[in-house]
């Protein structure tokens, strides 16, 4: 249950405020209640009067409402801020529902998450990493919303990159197309670039091998299309190692070539786009941006006029709500350009449009990773180090299991440090590449909210106890048992939708990490003052029931950010 969402739907029909734009949110210490509004600020400034005094005022008004009562046992007026304690009763029937059921929207929407979406003839490297990432937790989040999620990865393989590669398989390549490898291209164009810069005959071999591909020339269109099928396969092999949600679609520039020309067509007859210099811009003054280039002088289109046509393709084929490119800050004029040009000229006039910008990602020195002349870091090779390296901390803490076990165990420690050390940041701010501090087991990391887990799950089987993670029933007697911590604790767990949707409205998956870090956090210090095992009978009962309910959020947490849970590390 959205619980911020629910009270805050009572407080617009019990206090006749349905247009009025306020919070409720959890509050950051039990001291203030569990939920808390800001709704007092809100009305104050339209109504003139002191928020602190409306605060009071509003808190009476719904002290007397017997229906909203049945939610919340107790409210306060705290420096102009309502606070909320959650009735026992209502604690009870959230904590029983089935977390792990997919939430229903009312509306069915549709949305596009396009991420990753590298260049064909290059391995994904480093660099490729939180796009790939942010995109795929963001894909799931939304699945679990019950939104229709599309997936894209718009990979490039058109234009003078197409034209570069083609060249430099005709030019170096002693291999057929069916021998090379996706190293071998990239070997291949690196080796072409490099050589540009001595003999500018290349550049040129590169322009008309280019043409020759606009036009079709059988020839090239055999090599490129056996080059973007290599890519595409690599592509998909190193999503798999990552363990990200396979794509529904990896269409390239290519695809929407087709419809580049009528679109610049369109804004050229509609006096959107000029010419300028023998180019064709379209003036963005009014949007206080500088002009976007959307064709060159000879003609060749950019990555912003192939922007255009996907906007178009997507809007006829799949009408979304929403569409989320997740590209890096870098790219930030070049979507505020392409949004402004989709206002002007709406090829999509229907879907939220946005840009989910991220910073970079350092080496563990906080410089950024190098890939100057083929000096790229493989995600592949960043993928098997992390593997090893948890594979090594594995063996240290089980030296007597099996080498599968070691391997699955190390494959999800792995994985989930690389994930983790990523989205438990906000995805704004640049990300250090610190292994150590990836793969510790203690503090805000992967292993050790994965290590909570296993814990847990030791727990259970000490126990000897068949635990329901699916749905937990809960009963106000069992709150009777409780002391303060286990009352914190289970008002915390229950906040777990309330976290997804704050994630999705931001998309923000940190919001997930931060949460199951902290739910992590307060399972170990209460375990640390709680017997479960050796606890009597009744009281074991209820503290199994809390147990299973902080795996389940934990499991489903990090299950939301790609990230595996393990039953012993």
């Amino acid at each position: 249950m959205f619980i911020a969402d629910f009270l805050k739907g009572k407080l617009q029909a019990i206090l006749n405020v349905s247009e009025c734009d306020f919070s409720v949110f959890p509050s950051g210490n039990s001291k203030f209640g569990d939920y808390a509004t800001n709704i007092a600020f809100v009305l104050a400034k339209n109504r003139s009067a002191s928020p602190f005094a409306l605060a009071e005022d509003l808190k009476k008004e719904l002290e007397t409402n017997k229906g909203f009562c049945k939610f919340v046992s107790a409210i306060e007026a705290k420096s102009g801020y309502i606070n909320f304690v959650l009735h026992p009763a209502w604690v009870a029937h959230i904590a029983s529902e089935n977390i792990q059921a997919a939430i229903k929207q009312r509306k069915k929407k549709t949305i596009v998450v396009d991420y990753s979406s590298p260049n064909i003839g290059k391995t994904l490297a480093i660099a490729h990493i939180r796009s790939t990432i942010i995109g795929d937790a963001l894909a799931r989040i939304y699945m679990y919303m019950g939104w229709r999620v599309i997936t894209d990865s718009h990979v490039g393989d058109w234009g003078m990159l197409a034209g570069k590669l083609i060249a430099a398989y005709r030019t170096y390549s002693k291999k057929s197309l069916a021998q090379l490898s996706l190293e071998d291209i990239q070997d291949l164009y690196v080796r072409f670039t490099n050589g540009e810069e001595d003999n500018p005959e290349l550049t040129e071999r590169a322009k008309q091998e280019t043409v020759k591909l606009q036009r079709k020339d059988k020839e090239n269109m055999k090599i490129w299309r056996a080059l973007v099928k290599i890519s595409i396969r690599e592509f998909t092999d190193i999503y798999a190692l990552l363990g990200t949600v396979p794509f529904q679609h990896q269409y390239g520039e290519s695809h929407y070539r087709t419809l580049v020309d009528s679109i610049v067509k369109d804004l050229v007859a509609s006096g959107i786009a000029q010419k300028s210099q023998g180019a064709l811009i379209v003036p963005l003054d009014q949007e206080k941006l500088p002009p976007a280039l959307i064709q060159k002088t000879d003609e060749a289109f950019l990555y912003i006029t192939s922007d255009l046509g996907t906007i178009a393709f997507r809007c006829k084929t799949w009408r979304p709500d929403a569409v989320l490119y997740v590209v890096a800050n870098e790219q930030a004029l070049h979507f505020e350009q392409l949004f402004a040009i989709n206002r002007l000229h709406p090829l999509d006039a229907h879907a939220l449009l946005v840009h989910v910008k991220f910073g970079m990602m350092l080496g563990f020195d906080g410089k950024k990773f190098s890939t100057r002349h083929g000096s790229f870091i493989s995600l592949r090779d960043v993928i098997s180090e992390a593997r090893e390296r948890a594979y090594t901390i594995a063996k240290k803490k089980n030296p007597t299991i099996s080498e599968k076990q070691l391997r699955t165990i190390a494959r999800v420690i792995g994985i989930g440090a690389i994930k983790y050390n990523d989205l438990s940041q906000n995805r704004n701010t640049d990300v250090l590449f610190d292994w150590d501090a990836m793969l510790s087991l203690s503090g805000n990391s992967a292993p050790y909210v994965q290590y909570t887990y296993a814990r847990l799950s030791s727990i259970c089987a000490k126990a000897k106890a068949k635990v329901k993670t699916k749905k937990t029933t809960w009963t106000q007697k069992d709150f009777a048992l409780f002391d303060d911590a286990e009352n914190v604790l289970l008002k915390k767990l229950i906040q777990f939708h309330d976290v997804v949707l704050q994630a999705s409205q931001e998309y923000a998956p940190n919001y997930i990490a931060n949460y199951v870090y902290e739910v992590a956090t307060m399972v170990n210090a209460w375990y640390e003052t709680h017997h479960v095992v050796h606890a009597g009978p009744v009281v074991q009962s209820v503290r199994l029931k809390l147990v299973a309910q902080a795996m389940t959020v934990i499991k489903m947490g990090l299950g939301l950010l790609g990230i595996g849970v393990l039953s012993r590390m």
